[in-house]
């Protein structure tokens, strides 16, 4: 659930930026914002495809056999 709100949230402000576009009068310091928003959303759906699809299998799968040996 907090994943869903995580990329709803992530989504929302790459909508607000206009996909992480500056205006081109933009200052450096608001283009390096921007860069760094689309880095932390990316970073942001490489955890959660991790978590999802490795992570959370795999410990389904040790605690399954952990307690098949009780």
């Amino acid at each position: 659930m907090e994943h869903d709100h995580a990329g709803t949230l992530l989504y929302r402000i790459r909508e607000l930026t206009n996909d992480y576009t500056a205006p081109e009068d933009a200052c450096t310091t608001f283009k390096v914002s921007l860069a760094e928003l689309k880095e932390f959303e990316e970073d942001m759906h490489k955890h959660v495809h991790l978590k999802n699809n490795l992570l959370f299998p795999l410990s389904e799968k040790i605690f399954k056999q952990q307690t098949s040996l009780n």
